[in-house]
């Protein structure tokens, strides 16, 4: 005897509840402004990793501090405890 086909009914899927949209945390643009000129804090950090990374290669950098000197008009920067140098503004 032939086997009758059976279907089962499809049992309706629960409704997915979409998750909220995150959105990436506001960044906030830092300049430091003297006498006539302005500079972008971030291009300073970027700068100092530059060398860093120009001198030291695939090195992870571990901590990085900038020292801003405006009357100098220069940054000087430390990277990783050891490695410094000086960004002209």
């Amino acid at each position: 005897m032939p086997r009758k086909a059976t279907t089962k009914a499809a049992a309706p899927k629960a409704a997915k509840k979409e998750a909220p949209k995150r959105t990436a945390p506001m960044k906030p643009q830092v300049y430091l402004q003297y006498d006539a000129n302005q500079v972008e804090i971030e291009a300073v950090v970027a700068a100092a990793k530059a060398a860093f990374k120009a001198e030291k290669g695939r090195v992870a950098i571990k901590s990085c501090d900038i020292y801003l000197k405006p009357q100098e008009g220069a940054a000087y920067y430390v990277i990783n405890e050891d490695f410094t140098g000086k960004i002209d503004l």
